[in-house]
């Protein structure tokens, strides 16, 4: 029976990508707005649950999500839906996004290291990162730390653990290197430059043939064969040392001297090879494009040059620059349909139920071996600063890694109570609100899911509680339930369009 499910769910995820792309993803319609900012006027026209979606799409999105009793007033006998603040929530997050953490930041980074968490030595790495993540407060600390770790899953800047010459040293390194230039607005180009010229990044592709075509492949979409023995002569004097001495990149003295036709420019070292494709009119609108892939996976490529157009056309400078143009746009928020990686599906949801991780949560999720009974990312295939070339734009849903994943989420997530102190798991502030009856089955669906339950949900639910002769103070019993048939729902795992 389960096996059934999954299945159907994956069909139905299937179905519901297929159909985001063409008008339906974000044709006609859209086309004479570009990505023109959700307006004030905009946000006052959605209903106060739609309000709540794409205030959730927008969260999740950013590994974050906003509690119910956060958003509505829940002081009352009935869930009526009133929101608590009467503004553009949108635009309130979008400031809260700009504020600097207060007063001392540091304070996050201890807690996370000393109090919380338990991570192994070698892995520490992503499970730091990750519970960093999780603790961090929206803020501009917080924005700048997520896009590091978004930017360093893609094959712009994957550190590329999978590797033998690779080492979980080197994540800590780029994500560092990401996220102190972004926190200081350097250009994305600059960004670029430095990560190009790292130690890390000649780990990752190690011969100067490979190292020069990768770059151009990847941050230009530059496929041009015979411009890479010119390239690898430039950098001849680039190497990376073998495994006995522990893969140190050494530039010699050997540099070339003779100019070389490259990048439709001349240039004659390594140094100016890697300025040159720093500064290529191609490097923006390709950096935007990988964006967009990920952010809209579900477009169709007509659509994605659409946006990417759009973008470009602004001359955005920082990666700050370009990612407020797509996550604050009426495309992104309204129109977008797309499966949601782990993080967001996890970390938004768990985030809206009040979930409480253990001490070692972030340490087994980012395992590869062992403990077979606490499904990893790994499983997933979504393990984070991985692969060579980064996570796929869509997670992997083949049916068993879907199966891993729905599995993470249902077991670890949404059947998964708390009962005692330091235990995993939602607990009593979820679940303890002042109405009962159809408003509390209401009440969960909108948590999870951003809309009330149907007709013949309610009518289900209600049929089944009688039976099980459940009142309204077996609360946290009728909420696992609910949760328990939304994790097997395909668009438990969309980011959905508002209209």
């Amino acid at each position: 029976m389960r096996k059934l499910l999954l299945t159907a769910i994956i069909l139905s995820l299937s179905v519901l990508i297929s159909s985001c792309g063409g008008s339906k993803g974000g044709g006609s319609s859209t086309q004479s707005t570009g990505l023109s900012q959700l307006s004030d006027s905009d946000y006052q026209a959605l209903t106060p649950e739609e309000k709540y979606r794409v205030t959730s799409k927008l969260t999740a999105t950013l590994m974050k999500g906003i509690p119910p009793g956060e958003f509505f007033d829940l002081q009352r006998a009935t869930f009526d839906l009133t929101p608590k603040y009467s503004g553009n929530y949108i635009a309130k997050l979008k400031k809260d996004l700009s504020t600097p953490l207060s007063p001392d930041k540091r304070d996050y980074y201890l807690k996370i290291a000393e109090d919380n968490y338990r991570y192994d030595d070698n892995l520490k790495p992503p499970q730091y990162i990750m519970a960093l993540l999780w603790e961090l407060p929206i803020s501009k600390d917080y924005y700048e730390m997520w896009m590091a770790y978004f930017l360093a899953n893609t094959k712009l800047f994957s550190p590329a653990v999978e590797l033998e010459s690779v080492s979980y040293l080197d994540v800590h390194k780029v994500f560092s290197r990401l996220h102190r230039m972004i926190s200081e607005d350097k250009p994305v180009r600059e960004i670029v430059y430095e990560h190009m010229i790292s130690q890390e990044n000649w780990r990752r592709f190690r011969s100067p043939e490979d190292n020069t075509r990768e770059m151009m492949e990847i941050f230009l979409r530059r496929f041009k064969d015979e411009e890479v023995p010119r390239a690898a002569l430039a950098c001849k004097n680039w190497s990376l040392t073998g495994q006995d001495q522990g893969y140190q990149l050494v530039i010699d003295f050997n540099e070339n001297t003779e100019p070389q036709n490259v990048l439709d420019t001349s240039v004659t070292t390594c140094w100016d090879f890697y300025r040159a494709l720093a500064n290529h009119p191609k490097l923006i609108p390709t950096v935007v494009a990988e964006i967009v892939d990920h952010l809209f996976s579900a477009y169709s490529k007509q659509e994605k040059e659409r946006i990417v157009n759009s973008v470009v056309s602004a001359n955005p400078k920082t990666f700050r620059d370009i990612f407020n143009m797509i996550l604050f746009s009426k495309e992104y928020l309204l129109n977008n349909e797309r499966p949601m990686k782990w993080e967001e599906a996890f970390y938004g949801t768990a985030k809206r139920l009040s979930f409480k991780p253990s001490e070692n949560f972030f340490r087994y999720i980012n395992r590869t071996r062992g403990y077979s009974s606490f499904v990893k990312l790994y499983d997933m295939k979504q393990p984070p600063f991985i692969e060579k070339l980064g996570r796929t734009p869509t997670p992997p849903l083949d049916a068993l890694s879907f199966a891993y994943y729905h599995k993470s989420l249902r077991e670890n997530l949404m059947i998964n109570r708390s009962s005692y102190d330091g235990d995993d798991g939602w607990g009593d502030s979820f679940y303890d609100v002042t109405f009962g009856g159809e408003d509390f089955i209401n009440y969960v669906f909108v948590t999870a899911l951003g809309r009330k339950a149907t007709r013949e949900e309610l009518d289900t639910f209600n049929d089944i509680f009688t039976r099980k002769n459940w009142e309204d103070r077996h609360r946290w019993q009728k909420a696992m339930i609910i949760l328990d048939y939304i994790s097997r729902l395909p668009e438990f795992y969309m980011l959905t369009k508002i209209r």
